[in-house]
């Protein structure tokens, strides 16, 4: 598995999904393949990991945004033939799975892959990028992610919605296209807390998270207004700063000097502080807009440390919500239907059902099921490539 990120989601979806392969998909060996500056907490595993890609240089180490540009642009070719070369010299490897790609790089790269023989799988967490880089076209963009997707033998995806979504930015000719829904992460720091009637009692919202427009965190900041007694946490790292700067940080001081408890975290929060987090909290807010269409891992996030939530009726969650009753959501992007949602969690008469629900979702949503479906897509390739070619093919892999 080809995941560059050394920290953050990703990696963390690599080494649940990884862990899981390892234990529950009998036949299939598995590999990591990651950049040297892996973080120690996504070593310890039950399987090889090759920390062997360059590390991408931090914007504060230069002097000149031209020079950080330079970097970025000649960074990727580097790291994709830093893996090349490594994977040159495995010819044990059957298949490569692709948690992340460089675009521009990735039908170039998928070429020379399948020219060793070797299969291509390629996970979509969002069928676009969240934002397009300034200088590069949309149409381009496109393009590019087209061109490499339909190389793929087998495609991912975490929900039905996506699926469709991805079938219908590719076009009629595309590889199979698998649902592997997301999985409740794994935490170690995770304390029973109080009963869920004392933690809503608290009234204390929490926003966790990349802070990006599609993430709709205006949308929590305007409902306030209707949400008298509540505090609200923001707690992650700026991904758009036009949209921090222009919309995010008025409302907080406007907020604050109404006399409001806004407590506002824009850094990325490391591991040892998300615990104590989601634990003094009485709910999350996932208002995210009708542009975001994925699977949230911040959802996953709650549903490990059993926080209720309250979200937008869109994309994944919809999904999510329509299984199990795990807090309140909201169909109308307004600040007076959040809001109102805000108000049915806290009326809710059966607290007793939610703590049931919740646990009942963690139940259905494990790595070991997103395991045996990964390696069902697998084995949904290889039947393919063996009804239309003769000649016999390997089905262990190794990734």
């Amino acid at each position: 598995m080809y995941t560059p990120s050394a920290e953050g989601g990703h990696a963390r979806y690599t080494m649940e999904l990884l862990t899981a392969l390892s234990t529950h998909a009998r036949g299939c060996r598995v590999e990591l393949v990651t950049s040297k500056d892996l973080e120690d907490q996504f070593r310890a595993v039950p399987y090889p990991v090759h920390a062997i890609l360059p590390p991408m240089a931090h914007r504060d180490s230069f002097t000149t945004p031209a020079g950080w540009v330079a970097n970025r642009l000649s960074h990727y070719p580097r790291r994709e033939y830093e893996f090349l070369r490594w994977l040159r010299n495995r010819p044990d490897i059957d298949a490569v799975h692709f948690q992340e790609w460089t675009p521009w790089l990735a039908a170039p790269l998928f070429r020379r892959i399948r020219a060793l023989g070797k299969q291509i799988f390629y996970t979509s967490h969002n069928v676009v990028p969240h934002k397009y880089p300034r200088l590069v076209p949309k149409a381009v963009m496109n393009g590019w992610i087209r061109k490499a997707a339909r190389q793929a033998d087998g495609l991912f995806v975490h929900t039905g919605l996506l699926a469709g979504e991805l079938a219908r930015f590719l076009g009629d000719s595309h590889p199979p296209i698998n649902v592997v829904h997301h999985g409740v992460w794994t935490v170690n720091d995770h304390v029973k807390g109080p009963a869920m009637e004392e933690r809503l009692s608290w009234k204390r919202l929490l926003f966790f998270g990349a802070i990006r427009r599609n993430k709709g965190l205006d949308l929590l900041l305007r409902a306030a207004e209707y949400l008298p007694g509540q505090s609200i946490t923001i707690a992650g790292e700026v991904a758009d700063s036009d949209y921090f700067r222009d919309e995010i940080l008025p409302l907080v001081r406007r907020l604050q000097q109404g006399g409001m408890k806004v407590d506002l975290q824009d850094r990325f929060i490391p591991e040892s502080e998300i615990g104590k987090l989601f634990a003094s909290h009485s709910a999350i807010v996932l208002p995210y807009t009708r542009g975001f269409v994925a699977q949230s891992g911040v959802a996953f996030m709650a549903l490990a440390y059993e926080l209720p939530m309250i979200a937008s009726e869109v994309g994944g969650l919809r999904d999510l919500f329509d299984q199990f009753k795990i807090g309140a959501t909201f169909r109308e992007q307004t600040p007076h239907a959040l809001a109102t949602a805000v108000k049915a969690l806290y009326a809710e008469n059966s607290r007793h059902e939610l703590e049931r629900e919740i646990s009942a979702a963690k139940q259905r949503f494990s790595w070991a099921e997103a395991a045996r479906a990964t390696a069902a897509g697998y084995a949904r390739a290889d039947k393919k490539v063996t009804e239309s070619n003769a000649s016999p093919v390997r089905t262990t892999a190794a990734f």
